[in-house]
């Protein structure tokens, strides 16, 4: 066990050092702040009798000791006023995002059990739930597929209990398959029927359950998922992750994804460090609603990680059938963006006769469902696969004969950038790994 101390100037030096023998093992120490009980710091090195690191930045220091030695974990010995609760979380971050268990006097963060597949993988994964990771996971998927063949690998909370492959290339999805795979028992809105229905490419769901502080998953089967993947004959693996929930892999590449809509602590506090920290490509998706605020994202995932290419998107509704000349109406399960989801709608020819953001809310969908079918008849219903989708609305409208469009959501960059090629450019940094 090779450990790294994290120290202050707020012990004395002899005090230190008497914790240093204690613990055992340490090969270098990392020095935090504080001055009241010592000279220079760089003194320190002689009287602690450790290779000690020493940077205005102390995270800087903490990124070059753990580079340049072999460490185990990271154990915490210096006390506030030095360190406070937002400084822990960013050690952290950095320790989990280097693999290395960070722990202090009634405190450990260690990272999940992570596996390597064999074959390259881009792992998409999200600050939170509903903030567009599936949509930009599918999307990913139909980009991948001009020059690849992909497999998708998901984790959800409603996944099956062993690996579940969908050929999405090749099956059809439709609303009454579906809702059967629903009277079977079967989450049929989960995100693995998702991607398959909306990349037109073959999936594998997988269950978890839990999702820690930074983001592990407690149980889940997703290696088991992805040693499926990896017997495929596939090219590459997307490895999509559930909510603030990672996917327990070592991927080539990363893409997180945030909302403008988020809140500011989440996305700046506790472990979003750690999740931006890991990106490749950063996405930050509802800009157009938020614009400011997703401008101030933006400058924040760039102080954090100077290598990530940041992205601000929309999501625009994109019918997996004809809407044209048509009365529709729409079911998402936001209310925020609904305004100019309509809007997208009917510059393709529909009207949008009826606007519902209660897909997630069970209770008040059904009330607009019932407030619905008080309206004139409407030609179809157009609604995203999530959520109740399938169970709730699929079925309410099959059962009047009334046509089920389902709709994905493709990301539009509104900062003047081209998230598609992008991700092409982080595909071919893959395969070539």
């Amino acid at each position: 066990m090779r450990r790294l101390a994290l120290i202050d100037g707020e012990h004395y030096p002899p005090v230190t050092r008497w914790a240093i023998e204690k613990l055992g093992d340490v090969c270098c120490a990392v020095f935090l702040g504080g001055s009241e009980k010592i000279g220079p710091p760089e003194k320190l090195a002689e009287e602690l009798g450790v290779r000690l690191y020493v940077d205005d930045d102390p995270m800087k220091a903490l990124e070059l000791a753990l580079l340049e030695n072999e460490v185990d974990e990271v154990v915490d010995l210096s006390d506030e006023p030095v360190v406070d609760y937002s400084a822990r979380f960013r050690i952290a971050s950095i320790c989990l995002r280097n693999g290395v268990t960070y722990r202090g006097a009634d405190f450990e963060f260690r990272p999940g059990e992570l596996i390597r597949p064999k074959k390259p993988t881009i792992s998409v994964l999200g600050l939170g739930k509903r903030v567009g990771k599936t949509a930009i996971g599918g999307f990913v998927a139909r980009v991948l597929k001009e020059r690849y063949r992909p497999v998708v690998v998901t984790m959800g909370r409603g996944g099956p209990e062993r690996p579940e492959l969908i050929d999405g290339e090749r099956e059809e999805l439709t609303p009454e398959n579906l809702l059967k795979l629903a009277e079977m028992g079967k989450h049929a809105a989960s995100d693995h029927y998702e991607d398959a229905l909306v990349a037109g490419v073959t999936t594998i769901g997988c269950r978890r359950c839990g999702g820690g502080m930074a983001g592990f998953p407690f149980f889940h089967v997703v290696h088991e998922g992805i040693k499926l993947a990896e017997g495929l004959p596939h090219d590459i693996i997307i490895a999509e992750g559930s909510g603030a929930t990672i996917p327990p892999v070592l991927a080539d590449g990363y893409i997180t994804v945030l909302s403008a809509l988020q809140p500011r602590e989440t996305v700046e506090g506790f472990f979003g460090p750690f999740r931006i920290g890991l990106a490749d490509i950063a996405v930050i998706t509802m800009a157009d609603v938020e614009p400011r605020k997703a401008e101030e994202f933006r400058n924040f995932v760039r102080r954090v990680n100077p290598n990530a290419d940041v992205h601000l998107v929309r999501f625009t509704p994109k019918p997996l059938g004809e809407v044209s000349g048509k009365r529709v109406a729409l079911f998402t399960t936001s209310w925020k963006a609904i305004e100019r989801a309509v809007g997208d709608i009917e510059s393709l020819g529909a009207e949008v006769v009826f606007a519902s953001g209660n897909l997630s809310k069970r209770p008040p969908l059904e009330g607009d469902l019932a407030e619905l079918g008080r309206k004139a008849g409407v030609d179809a219903v157009l609604v995203e696969l999530k959520a109740a989708a399938v169970d709730v609305v699929t079925r309410w409208a099959l059962e009047r004969g009334i046509k089920v469009i389902y709709l994905a959501n493709e990301p539009v960059n509104v900062d003047g950038k081209d998230l598609r090629k992008a991700v092409l450019e982080l595909a071919r940094k893959v395969m070539g790994r």
